[in-house]
């Protein structure tokens, strides 16, 4: 499975705004490709996963990760083999799952 870590750019006005304010405005050609997770696939509730990446990119960040700190208004795209690709907000309060509107993204 691989984790892509994916922030907005500089110019946009929801940066950092919750998924439900930001939604209006949302569009998923704002963000960059900020870092590239795998980790092996896993029984485990994807929400967990989630969880325990936002906790490594800000307790324990890779010296390769040049983004910043994960927070409100970034975008954990989940790809697995022979899966749609499935798309997560981070939100004030865990993860949104924005796949819808992610349609034919990046």
């Amino acid at each position: 499975m691989r984790l892509d870590i994916l922030q907005l750019t500089e110019r946009t006005d929801y940066r950092f705004e919750w998924w439900s304010w930001a939604k209006e405005r949302f569009n998923i050609n704002d963000y960059e490709l900020v870092y590239i997770e795998e980790i092996e696939n896993t029984d485990e509730p994807i929400t967990d996963i989630l969880e325990r990446m936002f906790t490594k990119f800000n307790i324990n960040r890779p010296e390769d990760f040049h983004g910043h700190s994960l927070s409100v208004s970034d975008v954990i795209r989940v790809v697995e083999e022979n899966k749609e690709d499935k798309f997560w907000y981070c939100d004030a309060h865990g993860w949104v799952d924005i796949t819808d509107y992610c349609v034919g993204a990046l």
